[in-house]
């Protein structure tokens, strides 16, 4: 990837910080995507000695980039999505 390609995607990445959710955190705010993402990442980390043998770069990977594509669709609600 060339560093225009890499700073255009990046640009593109950094609207996750400003789309939220539909869905609303337990005080009553939605958040960002980006802290959705954030929190997964954290919950993953928390629980790496419940899974043994789990590929944790795998897994923060995937929590990293599961939403990237909220970046330019926006969150999606999940009634929507069936």
């Amino acid at each position: 990837m060339k560093p225009a390609e890499f700073m255009d995607f990046l640009h593109i990445l950094e609207k996750l910080k400003c789309n939220t959710r539909h869905g609303w955190t337990h005080t009553g705010r939605r958040e960002s995507v980006a802290e959705h993402t954030c929190r997964l990442a954290c919950m993953a980390l928390l629980l790496e000695d419940e899974f043994p043998g789990l590929d944790m770069a795998r897994v923060m990977r995937m929590c990293l980039i599961h939403d990237w594509g909220e970046a330019v669709t926006g969150d999606i609600p999940s009634f929507l999505k069936t």
